[in-house]
């Protein structure tokens, strides 16, 4: 048996310290100034040297290093809380009104540009993994390279990244819990789904887990009374507007929501104000969960009711006598 050659490249060097790890990602800790040898930063990857041993280290990002180590959570604008950051994911907490993602062609402020001007640092992208709705708050995560968007990207379509959401409906269900299950087709705008309860040609299956947590009711004469029902909502499948449909399906469609909601769409054509004094859809993405793409456990992360929906529920709760 031939011997080894006396020099080879560091990344041959470090993929024998890391066989399982693919090429691509080793790649990656080089552009990042991970890779050191003696203390000193390799950038190339192709750097030729005899066998380093343990001279071959690796170490955190600089940058995602200074990151980890401010206080979490961490307010980065008025509308964004940054909860979590290493060197393969960031999740922060949207508020209401603000972008995910910025539109095709637009140059408005999102989430995303706001934690990216945030970072500071081209060797560290955030990358989208999901969305939330404009008007929809709470929790969201970003990748921070390409490997590990991947990665999260695999479980948000294979339905094993978790997504839960607290809601007001408007309205009673008689069942308290079960799956909401239709068919969307979105338009060729991309703005609008239509919906049926049955399969059919280009439409995509949408299926959500609901539970009712509580209800808030009050009387409003004729010895009748008026419902709202706080909801747990999880997504099994992550279409557009699929929580706001199902739910108006169901007949308990979201506080606030101008799109699905009659009551609210009547009340702001007639410049009636909002109903309940919601001005947005009460809904808000209050739970993640997932297999963290480096180190292979599962990561949870939570956020409270905010402070504009726990208003309006409070007012309501003044009103259940």
């Amino acid at each position: 048996m031939p011997d080894e050659p006396a020099e080879k490249t560091a990344l041959e060097w470090l993929s024998k310290q890391y066989p399982q790890t693919p090429r691509k990602r080793l790649k990656e800790w080089f552009v990042r100034g991970r890779v050191r040898l003696d203390g000193g930063v390799i950038l190339k990857p192709h750097h030729r040297c005899p066998d380093p041993g343990k001279r071959l280290t690796m170490s955190q990002d600089a940058r995602a290093s200074k990151l980890l180590a401010a206080s979490m959570p961490h307010r980065i604008h008025a509308k964004v809380n940054l909860l979590y950051i290493d060197r393969s994911l960031a999740i922060i907490n949207k508020g209401p009104g603000l972008l995910s993602v910025p539109l095709p062609n637009q140059d408005q402020i999102s989430a995303l540009k706001i934690l990216q001007d945030y970072i500071q640092d081209k060797s560290l992208t955030p990358l989208p993994v999901h969305r939330l709705d404009q008007y929809t708050s709470g929790l969201l995560c970003f990748a921070i390279n390409p490997t590990a968007r991947e990665h999260l990207v695999r479980q948000v379509r294979d339905h094993s990244f978790i997504r839960e959401y607290i809601a007001l409906g408007d309205g009673e269900l008689a069942q308290k819990k079960g799956d909401w299950q239709s068919w969307f087709t979105l338009d060729a705008d991309g703005m609008h789904q239509k919906v049926s309860s049955k399969k059919s040609p280009g439409a995509t299956e949408a299926i959500s887990n609901y539970q009712v947590v509580d209800e808030i009711s009050w009387p409003i004469g004729n010895g009748q009374r008026q419902v709202v029902s706080r909801l747990r909502l999880r997504l099994k499948t992550g279409l557009k507007h699929q929580l706001r449909i199902h739910a108006a399906r169901a007949g308990v469609p979201l506080l606030g929501d101008r799109q699905y909601n009659p009551d609210y769409k009547k009340a702001v054509e007639n410049n009636a104000g909002s109903p309940h004094g919601c001005k947005r859809q009460a809904l808000h993405a209050s739970s993640l969960g997932f297999i963290h793409p480096e180190t292979g456990k599962m990561r949870r992360f939570s956020s409270k009711f905010p402070k504009d929906l726990a208003e309006v529920e409070a007012h309501l709760r003044t009103k259940d006598r």
